[in-house]
Parts: C-alpha cells; structure tokens; sequence
C-alpha cells in the first residue's frame, strides 16, 4: 500500500470516529461502528492507533491542536504590542474556535457536539487531552487577562477564563437551539456577530469589580 493510500485510510478513520464520537458519545462508540462507518478492518484501526484511547486523542488532537496554535500564535503577535486590549485578547481566544466551527459545519455534526464531550465524558483519555492539549493556552491566557485586568487576584483570573471558556462551548454547542428559540433572529453561523456578541459579554464579565476584599 503507498503512502497516499495509508494517509487515505488514515483519515477515514478519524473522521468516521470523529463524527460518531459527536453524534453518540466515546463510550457508546465501538470500534466495530468505526470500521464499519469508515469501510476498513480492525486492523487497519490497530496498526495506525494501537488503542481506542489512542483512537480518541488523535481524533480530538488532529482539531484542538491547530486551533490552539492559532491562539499562541495570536496571543504573541499582542505581547509585542503596547496597544493590547482586553477585546483582542478575547479576540485571539474566541476566533480560532469560530473559524474551526464554520468550517465543519458541513461534516453532518457541529464542532460543540465534539467539543462538548472534552468536557463531559468520563472516558479517561479526556483527561489528559485537557491537560495535553490545554493547558499551555489556559495559563498563557491567565496570564494576559492577569495583565490586563491588574484588579483581579490570580484565583480571580481563573474563575473568570473559566467562565469566559464555557460561554464558548454553550455557543458552539447550542448554537442551532438559539436559532430557533429566537424564531430565526438570530443567525449563529454569523461569525463577526458571534463574535461581537460573546466579546462584549465576556469584557463585563471579566471587567467586573472584584469579590474579595482589598488588602
């Protein structure tokens, strides 16, 4: 078999599993259901992942990785930049997922399906996917909103990226629910007013005054 023919099968099983993780979960996921939805054997899954774990971290590497390199690559452009807000900074934070999301909205599920069982699911291969895969941006971004918002306790800080992350996974995940609930108002696949919207939020959020009491 040449090398675009292993890339090819590759890739299919990534994206059969991808599509059904969203759709049914990891644990209700086979890899029978695999094989069968991306036409290839079970060994054919053995030899390119050894292990369903292993199946599940590249599914979701292969997605947060780029993503998240976006981020980095964002967030470094701002640290070279006396002008940095605390909008671009959201800005560089929310885009990358936005852009991710749009462009698999044609892939038979939404990315806050997927995203949504990181978070969730209690397959023990999350874990060390948030770990792996999220914690250098969590702290590189706890660090830029410690900057600007000097008001803020560290603790404080990680409360509210906390805060500002799940508004993030609750639109990508219910994005189509709000749709309807707002009888069509509202377009969720309208990326500068997504991100207009959950920027001016979070900037509230984030900018409040703090809970704890001064020195």
């Amino acid at each position: 078999m040449n090398e675009a023919n292993v890339r090819e099968t590759k890739d299919r099983i990534l994206d059969a599993a991808e599509r059904l993780f969203a759709l049914h979960g990891i644990e209700a996921t086979s890899l029978r259901q695999i094989t069968s939805d991306a036409k290839v054997n079970l060994a054919a899954v053995n030899y390119h992942f050894n292990s369903k774990d292993e199946l599940v971290r590249s599914v979701y590497s292969r997605r947060i990785r780029p993503m998240n390199e976006s981020r980095i690559a964002r967030l470094q452009v701002l640290e070279t930049n006396e002008t940095t807000t605390l909008e671009t900074i959201l800005q560089a934070f929310y885009e990358p997922t936005i852009d991710m999301a749009l462009g698999l909205q044609n892939h038979g599920f939404t990315i806050g399906q997927m995203m949504g069982r990181l978070y969730t699911e209690p397959h023990g291969a999350m874990q060390s996917l948030i770990v792996t895969e999220m914690g250098e941006v969590a702290r590189r971004f706890a660090l830029a909103l410690a900057r600007a918002l000097p008001h803020l306790s560290q603790r404080e800080v990680f409360w509210r990226l906390h805060f500002t992350i799940g508004m993030l996974a609750h639109t990508m995940a219910a994005g189509e629910k709000l749709k309807h609930l707002s009888h069509g108002l509202i377009n969720p696949h309208d990326k500068q007013e997504v991100l207009r919207q959950m920027i001016t939020y979070a900037k509230a959020g984030l900018s409040a005054p703090s809970l704890e009491p001064a020195p």
